[in-house]
């Protein structure tokens, strides 16, 4: 897992009185909880984290008729080889 991805995953562990996401996985493991609840609410932070990304990496386009900012978003940051699940 990419270490951004495994500080966060590690983060939302500790929010849950665990000492890390391997820590959180292994008590799963060992007392046979499901751990897709937590894999879920885990991505959904992964998520908000490259959106914020995204939204920095916006840039002002132009100006359209009513004087309002038309902003645009790179490409490349939106298709980040990271963002594949495999």
């Amino acid at each position: 897992m990419h270490t951004e991805k495994q500080r966060i995953f590690d983060e939302y562990a500790k929010t849950r009185e665990f000492e890390d996401w391997n820590d959180l996985k292994n008590c799963c493991i060992e007392y046979d909880i499901d751990i897709d609840e937590y894999i879920f609410e885990a991505c959904d932070l992964v998520q908000q984290e490259q959106q914020k990304r995204i939204a920095e990496k916006a840039t002002l386009l132009k100006i359209d008729d009513c004087c309002q900012p038309i902003y645009g978003v790179d490409i490349d940051t939106i298709t980040n080889p990271e963002n594949i699940i495999s």
